[in-house]
């Protein structure tokens, strides 16, 4: 039993590249992450930021030439890898993006803000009263 009829074009490239001795054509995509499967994690996060990651990150503003990373609002320490936008110019850890009060991560839930401070919805119920016949509504954040 053949595997291949002879005169199929699979079969015709196959003996083509055994002939040749070349090694197989490949895009650039797959060649790309063929050189990062072969090298080590870390050199290859150097060698190729974002270019296998879906997510986008937007790119750091510079200074001067000098990278000007975000500063936490929490923890008043530098943002160097995935930052948590809450307003314009208001950025968090996203292990920093926590309720004040219970620590619950705010990431799929939305925050609440009493008086400057972030709650989760619950803490923000306790903390504030709301006038009857308002509306509380929730912010949640796209990143």
């Amino acid at each position: 039993m053949k595997r291949f009829e002879e005169e199929s074009e699979v079969y015709k490239m196959l003996q083509e590249n055994r002939e040749a001795k070349a090694p197989p054509r490949q895009s650039k995509t797959f060649s790309m992450l063929q050189e990062v499967l072969e090298t080590d994690e870390k050199e290859a996060a150097v060698r190729f930021p974002g270019r296998l990651s879906t997510s986008t990150q937007n790119p750091v503003p510079t200074v001067a030439g000098v990278q000007k990373f975000h500063i936490c609002e929490k923890c008043n320490t530098s943002i160097v890898t995935q930052a948590v936008k809450i307003q314009e110019n208001r950025y968090r850890h996203p292990e920093c993006y926590v309720c004040t009060d219970c620590g619950l991560n705010l990431k799929m839930r939305g925050h609440f803000w009493v008086r400057d401070v972030m709650y989760c919805e619950k803490h923000a119920r306790e903390h504030y009263q709301v006038p009857e016949g308002s509306v509380v509504s929730a912010v949640y954040s796209t990143s």
